[in-house]
């Protein structure tokens, strides 16, 4: 294992040329390690000015290490870490928010290596930016009673063990839970193509919000206002709310929202972050919400977003769109967003390589210029990875393929996506892309269990467990990402 942190290689990009070869531009080296296989090398930088600081710094990785990783902090307890991602070029690599209360910081390069790794940093630098920075890293485990009820188990190192449990102790900091009317009612289409059990309903949400607080979990919920799935393509209202004028439905939203947010704060679980809706490129409670019609989609909107600060002002909310890198239905909703006066926080957006055909990078620069155009904050609400190349049933899941991703469709090329993504979030200007939501983490192969009653499960090739319900190595990424 040799980690070399001294010489900046000749193909640096133009932009790192100038800087010198040592450590914060000075005279301060980490100590280089050769010929080891677990490695640590650390220094402490003193006399600083309390506050936050950011780390940037220049790596090239071979990859295949157990762990490797950049960690910065005052000490043990507030250290903020970044996990190394395979690359053989130079790439940038950003730690944010790291507390320093004392004075002082100590940065510290980690690796536990396999025979034949390598890492190389360079050019580090430390930066009084004054900017704290959540990492929010998690997933939908919308899914996980229903799992459960029909028998699905999961393991961390051969160990049953309770889902939330694992990710938890994995890094995992919020969960996504979404939220259906009236699922699975057997009198109406096409609520009865959902399972009969109103899995996803009012009362299923917020026993599975108890269950997430009582882990430690911020929630992210996510308002459909449908008894059934809803994308850019189907949004179909809720059956009660079918024959309501606009001015009812309107209300009809807001009152739904109001009381389940309130039921919510009753037990204890607001959620910390709320989607008005499940991507919502098309607009919501097709034909009247939909964006042929941008007054009255502004004004549900609206009355989502308002229903949400009165129970729960510091609960943020998102409007969340798929398609990530098309820049022109981003230039379009949202612009239309700052036209009408709609009212949010957040935006989300989908992205995974399958439908967008676009790399990890794409993204990055995606995320600088959309959160730079509208003023706010952005966040990865859905990603998803094959990490083998068919289902359960040996037949293609909802991900045929990872598009244009270099790594392979197996359990180390799913990790290796998931470090560079959490990587390329971090190194969206000024911090602007707050996390990344995985779906579906949890929906595993269980026998009968598919998206719809009688339907197969087209995602379980894609979850961070495998088959047989073991953890799989990408919760590393979790772990080493804070």
């Amino acid at each position: 294992m040799i980690i070399d942190l001294r010489n900046c290689n000749h193909s640096l990009p133009d932009a790192v040329k100038t800087c010198s070869g040592g450590f914060l531009g000075n005279d301060y080296i980490l100590h280089s390690l050769s010929n080891a296989y677990h490695a640590e090398s650390t220094i402490t930088v003193g006399n600083l000015d309390n506050g936050y600081y950011s780390i940037e710094a220049w790596f090239q990785n071979s990859g295949g290490q157990n762990a490797c990783y950049l960690a910065a902090g005052g000490d043990d307890n507030n250290r903020r870490m970044t996990a190394l991602p395979v690359s053989h070029e130079w790439r940038k690599l950003t730690i944010r928010g790291i507390p320093v209360k004392s004075g002082k910081c100590t940065i510290t390069l980690f690796s536990d290596a396999n025979p034949g790794n390598w890492c190389k940093l360079c050019n580090v630098r430390l930066i009084k930016d004054d900017k704290p920075f959540e990492f929010l890293k998690g997933g939908d485990v919308s899914e996980l009673l229903r799992v459960e009820d029909h028998g699905g188990k999961y393991y961390y190192k051969g160990e049953e063990r309770d889902c939330l449990e694992i990710l938890k102790e994995a890094g995992f900091n919020i969960v996504r839970i979404r939220l259906y009317n009236a699922p699975g009612n057997p009198e109406f289409s096409p609520s009865n193509r959902l399972n009969p059990h109103g899995y996803q309903n009012p009362a299923h949400t917020l026993e599975l919000a108890r269950r997430a607080k009582q882990h430690g979990f911020q929630i992210l919920l996510s308002f459909h206002y449908s008894d059934y799935w809803t994308n850019g393509l189907s949004q179909f209202k809720p059956h009660e709310w079918e024959n309501l004028e606009f001015k009812s439905l309107v209300k009809a939203l807001y009152d739904f929202t109001y009381d389940f947010m309130k039921k919510m704060l009753e037990q204890d679980t607001l959620p910390e972050y709320v989607s008005i809706g499940n991507e919502i490129q098309g607009g919501i409670c097709y034909p009247e919400g939909s964006v042929s019609n941008w007054p009255q989609l502004a004004e549900l909107l609206n009355a989502g977003h308002d229903a949400v600060k009165a129970v729960s002002p510091s609960s943020r909310v998102i409007l969340h769109l798929d398609g990530a890198t098309d820049y022109n239905k981003y230039e379009n909703f949202f612009g239309n967003c700052e036209f009408y006066n709609v009212r949010y926080d957040i935006i989300g957006t989908s992205y995974y390589p399958f439908w967008s055909q676009k790399c990890v990078e794409d993204l990055r620069i995606f995320c600088d210029y959309v959160s730079a155009r509208f003023d706010k904050d952005i966040i990865v609400m859905e990603t998803g990875y094959n990490w083998n190349p068919t289902a359960s049933d040996g037949q293609p899941g909802q991900l045929e393929n990872n598009g244009p991703v270099q790594y392979p469709s197996t359990p180390e090329g799913q990790k290796n996506f998931m470090l560079e993504l959490f990587n390329a979030i971090k190194c969206v200007r000024g911090g602007r892309c707050i996390g990344d939501i995985y779906w579906d983490p949890i929906m595993i192969a269980v026998p009968g269990l598919g998206w719809e009653e009688g339907k197969r499960n087209g995602v379980d090739n894609t979850t961070l467990f495998d088959f047989k319900g073991e953890a799989l190595p990408v919760l590393d990424v979790y772990k080493y990402n804070t």
